[in-house]
């Protein structure tokens, strides 16, 4: 068949392609859901705006969980990686595949909304106040928040992250059945995180999906701004600190749960 010539045997790319769509569904709808609330100043953003992240994850590792285990996130990968569920040697075009994936989010999502943002002030793209449209594509500290608070808000915020999903993934724990674990991690995404842990920084959580959006507003006509707030001080926060939360989660759930199974054997008879 002619479709078999645009078939891939080799996995690393097959998994490369995975995550890439994988992460630009997760990046594009999650977006989207930003600027629908943003720019239309919708009541209850917060709730909407949560619902539509854990429903974009929910999706997003519904479209390539069964290829690449539906990372979507660099901190993710890292995180599984440094308890031995990934090879090391993924990692690089897992990688790839998420700064790639959230980059072209972000872009599908300007074009569909282009409009309404050139429109929101005069045609002016501002990054922060009232009429900055910055905030649809990455985060920004809260006014009220320290760098050092945004850092151990990501660290935490991450570190829940992965024991729930080390916990949701485990098959010898509660058992969550292959078809239900993208709703379970999309949950886990909306309530915990983005409820819990959205106001110092609005909760980015993932690097792919704040850093590749925010280097297309820069490329897109916001400026350096994206990056100068806080005089450079917040744009690394997203970048490092969900990275350190996810393995400190991961190891958490490896020592106080998942090494204390009993181990399973088969009794020979005498």
């Amino acid at each position: 068949m002619k479709r078999d010539l645009l078939k891939t045997k080799n996995t690393s790319m097959r998994e490369f392609l995975a995550e890439t769509l994988g992460t630009f569904t997760l990046v594009c709808i999650g977006l989207s859901v930003n600027a629908a609330v943003l720019l239309s100043r919708t009541d209850g953003a917060t709730i909407i705006g949560c619902l539509g992240w854990g429903l974009a994850l929910t999706a997003a590792i519904y479209i390539c969980g069964g290829i690449s285990g539906g990372h979507c996130n660099p901190a993710v990968t890292i995180g599984l990686a440094s308890v031995g569920k990934l090879s090391w040697r993924k990692v690089p075009h897992y990688f790839a595949a998420q700064y790639l994936g959230a980059f072209l989010g972000a872009v599908v999502t300007y074009c569909v909304y282009i409009d309404a943002i050139q429109n929101s002030n005069g045609r002016e793209l501002k990054v922060v106040g009232e009429n900055g449209t910055a905030r649809i594509f990455s985060t920004f500290p809260n006014e009220n928040s320290s760098i050092l608070t945004c850092f151990v808000d990501q660290i935490v915020a991450s570190a829940f992250f992965l024991l729930l999903i080390n916990a949701i993934i485990d098959k010898k724990n509660m058992e969550c059945p292959k078809g239900l674990v993208p709703v379970a991690i999309g949950f886990t995404n909306l309530s915990l995180v983005l409820f819990s842990f959205g106001f110092n920084c609005e909760g980015p959580l993932n690097p792919a999906r704040d850093l590749s959006p925010r280097l297309f507003t820069l490329i897109a006509g916001w400026g350096n701004e994206v990056f100068s707030v806080r005089n450079y001080f917040y744009f690394w926060v997203p970048i490092v600190a969900p990275h350190f939360g996810a393995v400190i989660g991961s190891w958490i759930y490896m020592l106080f749960i998942e090494n204390h199974w009993e181990s399973e054997y088969v009794e020979i008879p005498q």
